[in-house]
This record gives C-alpha cells, structure tokens and sequence, in this order.
C-alpha cells in the first residue's frame, strides 16, 4: 500500500479541519437564521391576522353582507388569503381560496388561536385559525411561505460556497505552512543523502530560527562528525597494521622466493609445504595491499596521477603485467576497437583493477578467461569474461561491499578471497569517473564490465 507523504497529510488534515469548521459554523448560521426567520414571520402573520380577525368580528356584528368586501380589501393589504366561517357557510374575498385545504382540527370550534404550517403543492403554507365566540365565526388566515423558502435556499447556497472557500483556503494554508515547516526535514533528508553517497563534509546550518530546528540540525551535525572520527579511526587502524604487516610479509615472501630456488633439493613433504607457504603468503601480501589502498582512500591521503592513455595499449600490458606478477594463465585480448581510443586514468590503480578481475575470474572460473575491449554508451567498455558458475543476480550488487564473499565461494571452497578485490576495483573505477557491474557471460560464468569515459587523446 503506497504511503502518502507527511506533507500531503498535514495538507490533507488542514484541508479536512477547514472543511469541519465551516460546515458546523454554516450549519449553525443556516439553522439559527431559519429559527429566527421563521419565529419572526408566524409572529408577525399572527399579529396580522389578530388585526384581520378583529375587523372581521366588527363587520360580522354590524352587517355580514359587507364581509366579502373586507376580505377581499384584507388580501390585497396583506398578500395573504382570507376565510370565514360563519356557522356552516364559508365566506372568502377575491382571492383563491379553497376551504378543503383548512385541516379539520382547524374548522371544530374553540376559543383558542391555533397555527399550522402545511406543505400544499409542495409549496409550505401558514395557515392560522382564530375563533370569534362572540359572533360565532372563525376566522382563517393563509399565508404561502414560497418567498421564505427562497431566501433560506439561497442562503444555504452562500452558505455552501463559503464552505468550499473555506476548505480551500484551509488545504492552501495548510500547504504554505507544512512546506515551510518541512523544508528542514527535506533539508536534513537531502543532507543524509549525500552522506550516504560519501560526501561527509555537508553539514546543516548551525543558525536555524526555530529551536527545535536547531536541536535537529546540531544533532545531524554532531553525528556526522562522529561518524568521521570513526572512518577516520578506522582508516589510520587500517592503514598502520597493514604498513606494520608489510616488512614481516616481504622477509616472508623473500624467503620463501629463496627456499624456491632450492626446491629441488628439499624432501616432498617440505616442497609441499613450501608451495602452501607461498600461496598463503601471496594470498597475505595481496589482503595486506588491498588493506593498505582502501585504507588511503577512506582517509583521502592518496594521491591520482591522471594520464590520458591509449586504452588498447594499456590494457595489453597490465594483462601482460598481472599474468607475469601473479603467475596467472595466458589471457586471451580480444579489441575490438576501430583505431586507438583514449582513457583518463591512474596507471598504477588502472592496472590493480585488471590485475583483481583477473584474479578473481580465474580463482573462481574454470581457466577460460577472455578480456574484450569495444565501444559502447559514448565510452570504452572493457569485459572480462570467465566460464565459472556466475553470480546470482541477487548477489551482483553485493559482491563489490567491503569483505562481501559470494555464495559460489562458499560453494568451491576456496579460502583464498578476500572479500576485498572487487570493492576495491569498484572504487577505483568510480574514481576513474567510470562504472561496474555484472552480468551473464557468453561463456557461461561471469562478465565483469567496466565503462570508462572516452577522452581526447595527446596529438603529436
């Protein structure tokens, strides 16, 4: 279920509150004046009609015949409608007026004034009733309510515009005020981003207006600063074992290079052990190196030598180079390049990059390791293929995290990986302004693919 963000539900929040308030305020306003409408016309209506009816007592007392006259006189004046009762005989002006729409509770003679709104046509009528015991008539006057139907409508309707307005106005200020009060929560966001992508020299600014911002903003700020205390402790812990390993590891590796020269003189158990010894140490020497450059990188004490370099000859002697330094297999150079094509490297990192992929394509693949050059994406593309068991796609991103070993290296046994090759050559790679990845080989294993911009090469 996608989540909404906090912004659009303070937004939403204003916008529902708004909406609340306007209507109870408009429910409260349309029925008080309706009450107050309404009370003060039957007030009014009945006050009228107590005058009617007095006018109406006279004229029955002094001559009957004069009445219809009078009532009709009253309808004019009054724009209402007017009927007497005078025993069993009706008496009306000029106006219409139907007697059968009088209720029967209204025509039983009483002495007490009674009132009554009735829907007629779908039209609500007044009608009130005012006995004349002393002429023994009842007068009934009718009174249409249409006109106060309309103005309560159109009071409903103002009403309601008002509250639409209302509830935008509120979502528009709820929108003003959340971005604002959020801004520093996408500040700090976009803050965290760039220290998770290894910017660790953004900071937040010290001087917010709000305290609580503040408090935020100092704490990002002390957090980050641990944070580089702690690679920076790392790095410099990192950095002295590996230069204090180095000596002891040389004396090694120089003393068994010197053992080697005398192998042939040596018992079979001990050329055995001689050939573990080298391989342990070698394995040693390159987690020792490893160690070391991650080490400088971490701590920015390393330096780049960029060169702009024809990519087909570099990659030919650092193949050549790696194969010679590390006793690896003849490798296949397949270019496919169209003429000579330019890189921006470090030589020295460059050819570390292809001496690790190299390494790590023939620990793990079959000894069929093939390195192609080619365009591609507006760069050069270097591949090294090997006929291995591959890499899950759920592990290709992950193989090129620090100390990160794969399942197939579990899966062969071989102890001899680091977990720090690929990593190094990821970061060596974006440091050359390139890119990494993998896939499915041709050949069946793996396909380390490695892009690099493609610059101006130096005319002679």
């Amino acid at each position: 279920m996608a989540t909404r963000s906090l912004r659009g539900r303070l937004t939403w929040t204003f916008a529902v509150g708004a909406a609340v308030l306007s209507t109870v305020f408009a429910s409260l306003t349309y029925f008080g004046v309706r009450h107050i409408i309404v009370v003060s016309r039957q007030a009014s209506d009945l006050q009228q009609a107590y005058v009617n009816a007095a006018l109406v007592r006279s004229a029955v007392a002094q001559d009957s015949a004069s009445l219809p006259s009078l009532l009709t006189s009253l309808d004019a004046a009054t724009t209402s409608s007017s009927l007497v009762q005078l025993g069993s005989t009706w008496i009306e002006g000029t106006s219409v007026a139907d007697p059968t729409s009088i209720p029967a509770a209204f025509r039983v003679a009483g002495t007490e004034v009674v009132r009554q709104v009735v829907i007629e046509h779908n039209v609500p009528v007044l009608i009130i009733a005012v006995p004349l015991p002393a002429v023994r008539a009842t007068y009934f006057q009718r009174r249409e309510l249409a006109d106060l139907n309309g103005t309560l409508n159109r009071l409903l309707g103002v009403l309601a515009l008002g509250t639409l307005f209302t509830s935008g106005l509120g979502a528009y200020a709820g929108r003003r005020t959340t971005r604002r009060a959020i801004a520093p929560l996408a500040d700090t966001a976009q803050a965290a981003r760039q220290v998770a992508e290894g910017d660790l020299t953004v900071r937040l600014p010290a001087n917010a207006p709000h305290s609580e911002v503040a408090t935020l903003s100092a704490a990002f700020n002390e957090m980050v600063e641990q944070l580089v205390l702690r690679l920076e402790r790392d790095a410099r812990f990192a950095s002295d074992v590996s230069h204090e390993l180095r000596s002891p590891l040389t004396t090694l590796a120089m003393s068994a290079e010197v053992l080697r020269l005398h192998e042939a003189e040596l018992h079979p158990d001990a050329r055995e052990a001689l050939a573990l010894l080298t391989t342990d140490v070698a394995t040693f020497q390159s987690l020792v190196e490893d160690l070391l450059d991650i080490a400088k990188a971490d701590a920015g004490t390393d330096t780049m030598v960029e060169e702009v370099l024809p990519i087909g000859e570099l990659v030919t002697q650092c193949v050549i180079s790696a194969t010679r330094r590390h006793q690896l297999p003849a490798t296949a150079l397949d270019s496919q390049l169209d003429g000579e094509h330019y890189v921006s490297v470090d030589r020295r990192r460059f050819e570390r990059v292809i001496t690790n992929l190299l390494e790590n394509a023939y620990r793990y693949g079959d000894d069929r390791v093939v390195v192609t050059l080619a365009l591609g994406d507006g760069g050069v593309q270097l591949t090294v293929d090997d006929n291995g068991p591959g890499i899950a796609p759920a592990e290709r991103e992950r193989v090129f995290e620090r100390f990160y070993r794969g399942a197939g290296a579990s899966r062969r046994g071989d102890a001899r990986g680091t977990g720090l090759g690929l990593a190094l050559v990821a970061e060596h790679v974006s440091r050359f302004a390139g890119r990494v990845e993998v896939a499915e080989s041709p050949l069946g294993g793996c396909r380390m693919i490695v892009w690099l911009p493609a610059v101006e090469g130096e005319r002679e």
